[in-house]
């Protein structure tokens, strides 16, 4: 007779690049994740980020609001600027 139980299944969490190894020393690991962003690394899940923080914050995209704006000024009658309303240095 086969006696043997099938094995259970191991679920692990997703491979997260900009995630915190809490085992590790906080500020090492930090210095790892900025270094990586400013080298360019884990592109893909920086963007993630940024999408999931603007979606929660009721933000949109700096594209998007170029796109929106320029909508606007191509709405907008062709007129000169007025002087009076250019921001001056003190």
């Amino acid at each position: 007779m086969n006696d043997k139980k099938p094995k259970s299944v191991v679920h692990l969490p997703p491979d997260d690049p900009l995630g915190i190894d809490t085992d590790k020393d906080f500020n090492a690991e930090v210095r790892r994740i900025a270094r990586d962003a400013i080298d360019g690394q884990h592109r893909e899940a920086v963007q993630a980020e940024v999408d999931s923080a603007l979606r929660r914050w009721g933000m949109k995209h700096e594209v998007d609001l170029i796109e929106k704006a320029m909508e606007i000024l191509d709405r907008a009658p062709d007129v000169d600027p007025n002087p009076g309303d250019e921001l001056r240095r003190r």
